[in-house]
């Protein structure tokens, strides 16, 4: 989790070079998995509930994708 987390991290700054506005909901989800791995520590997120927590933001950035491909 921590190396998806890691990448994603990266993607906001390209995200908001590109189109902030058009990429709100994605640098949204990236923001919020940073803010749930900062809450339940980066060092355990192989806990089953902590792990949801920071996944869940990151799955619905790539679900984004799909639905958006212009994105």
């Amino acid at each position: 989790m921590t190396a998806k987390l890691a990448a994603a991290g990266k993607a906001p700054s390209a995200m908001k070079a590109k189109d902030p506005a058009l990429y709100a909901v994605p640098i949204g989800s990236v923001d919020k998995a940073d803010r749930q791995a900062d809450h339940y520590g980066r060092d355990y997120l192989g806990a089953k509930g902590n792990f949801f927590a920071v996944s869940q933001p990151l799955q619905r950035m790539t679900s984004w994708f799909g639905e958006h491909p212009e994105g």
